[in-house]
């Protein structure tokens, strides 16, 4: 069997020549000579080596004698992969070894869960904590009875062992996002600089933001958001949608794209999206699919986007299929979290009472499946809270109407921080969940999300009583 040898590139080589110099220096022999390098390196690299100035060299050598190599304990990251192999380091299988003798790189032994195929990885020098090569060794045993010419009968095992031979590449995605809850009424407030400084730090006199607003939101707030940076000197750019769910489809998302093409907004640019759940949605997905990822600031203005829509990194739209003519809720989407969220209860106030009543739905189904707490503060004062649309009320103690907004977002994080990406389908927050959309999705159905939610609830609490799971006590509190 002939062998080839690959070249290396230029940067390779002087790559080695800084293990060289490290090498030395663990000796105690100082740097290799000038000589020495020239007699082992193309006088080209020697000669781009020698170019540099001493202290990037130094500092060269100092990183790559820092880097320290991948050990069977530590430095092997937990992951999942789409093949269906469990390996974590926990399942690597307690049988791993280092390979050869004498060998100090690390390979993992671990058994695939699907086929029970042997997998053997062993980390690349370059990126030891994300890229493996890999050989599974899958053996399949198949038993042959037959009777020979003289009446006995013979067993016959055969064993097939196959080897196929890859890489495996991991990488984890760093989800963090802060959700804000910004205080009451000074969002817009042009002395308050959460709003500017939300859509990330820009070089000195780059003075540009772009904005996708609810219809209903611009006709309310939008001299606000204006003047706010026209205040700040900044140049606005908005695009308008229209924030209800029956705009809530993949023309919507053409339009928020059209516009971000026009404005040609940058790879690590972010822009706002202020508007109600849907709106927030819309531009999420338009956020995941522009320029394959661009950082969005969710800016919820109705008690549903603020206790439900903008707290997870689910974006989606309503789907029409053009061969069945049948419409889906939420069929097309993407998991995509948001860069930060501001939250201004303020904006509830210039709800009606029956959107507000709309978004008690998402809190009470927490209320019912996490804490008895916010369900008597609902039972106590839901009713002129609605009334009040959040505002003050001599029948509502002073901070009642914040707590109840803090407690529905932190149980609602709890419940889906480990849970993101929904590989457990057994959700507690997906209560109330289970035939409100086919109510949704009724064509001329006048009928709001949240409302649904409570249909479903309700049926949920009448089949429980039934069962005997409680109590019609129970069922007159829900």
């Amino acid at each position: 069997m002939s062998s080839t040898t690959i070249p290396r590139s230029p940067s390779e080589v002087i790559l080695q020549t800084i293990k060289e110099d490290i090498e030395h220096k663990n000796l105690g022999k100082g740097s290799p000579s000038k000589e020495h390098r020239s007699s082992s390196l193309p006088p080209s690299v020697v000669e781009a080596w020698e170019s540099i100035p001493v202290s990037i060299r130094s500092l060269l050598i100092e990183t790559e004698s820092s880097k320290g190599t991948l050990s069977a304990s530590s430095s092997c990251p937990d992951f999942q992969s789409s093949s269906g192999f469990s390996s974590s380091v926990q399942s690597l299988s307690s049988e791993s070894s280092r390979s050869g003798t004498g060998n100090d790189e690390a390979v993992f032994v671990e058994e695939c869960k699907i086929t029970g195929a042997k997998v053997t990885l062993k980390p690349l020098e370059r990126a030891p904590k994300n890229v493996f090569s890999f050989v599974k060794t899958n053996s399949t045993k198949s038993v042959e009875v037959a009777k020979n010419s003289a009446g006995s009968t013979v067993t016959t095992t055969t064993t097939v062992v196959t080897k196929n031979k890859g890489w495996r590449n991991i990488f984890t995605l760093p989800i963090s996002y802060d959700v804000n809850m910004v205080q009451q009424g000074t969002l817009l407030d042009p002395s308050n600089p959460q709003l500017l400084l939300a859509t990330g730090n820009h070089p000195e006199g780059y003075n540009r933001r772009f904005a996708v607003v609810d219809s209903e939101v611009d006709k309310l707030y939008g001299k606000q958001i204006r003047d706010y940076f026209v205040a700040r000197k900044i140049d606005l750019t908005i695009c308008i949608l229209e924030g209800g769910e029956p705009e809530k489809r993949p023309q919507a998302v053409d339009k928020l794209l059209d516009e971000l093409c026009a404005y040609k907004l940058r790879r690590r640019e972010p822009f706002l999206a202020i508007g109600g759940g849907c709106l927030l949605d819309i531009a999420g997905l338009g956020a995941c699919t522009y320029r394959r990822g661009v950082p969005f600031v969710r800016v919820p203005t109705t008690l549903l986007a603020i206790v439900d829509a903008s707290v997870g990194v689910k974006n989606g739209v309503d789907y029409c299929c053009g061969l069945t003519n049948e419409s889906y809720k939420n069929r097309v989407g993407s998991f995509y979290a948001p860069s930060s969220c501001l939250l201004d209860a303020a904006f509830i106030s210039t709800q009606d009472s029956r959107n507000v009543a709309n978004g008690f739905a998402e809190i009470l189904k927490l209320a019912l499946v996490r804490s008895s707490d916010l369900f008597e503060l609902l039972e106590t004062y839901g009713k002129t809270l609605i009334e009040t649309r959040f505002g003050p009320h001599p029948n509502v103690p002073s901070g009642v109407s914040e707590r109840i907004i803090e407690l529905s977002i932190q149980i609602m994080l709890e419940e889906l921080g480990p849970n993101l990406w929904e590989a457990v389908l057994d959700r507690c927050v997906d209560y109330g969940h289970t035939f409100s959309k086919l109510l949704e999705m009724v064509p001329g159905a006048d009928i709001m999300h949240g409302e649904a939610v409570n249909i479903d609830g309700f049926f949920c609490v009448v089949l429980s009583y039934l069962r005997g799971y409680i109590d019609m006590n129970m069922v007159q509190r829900v």
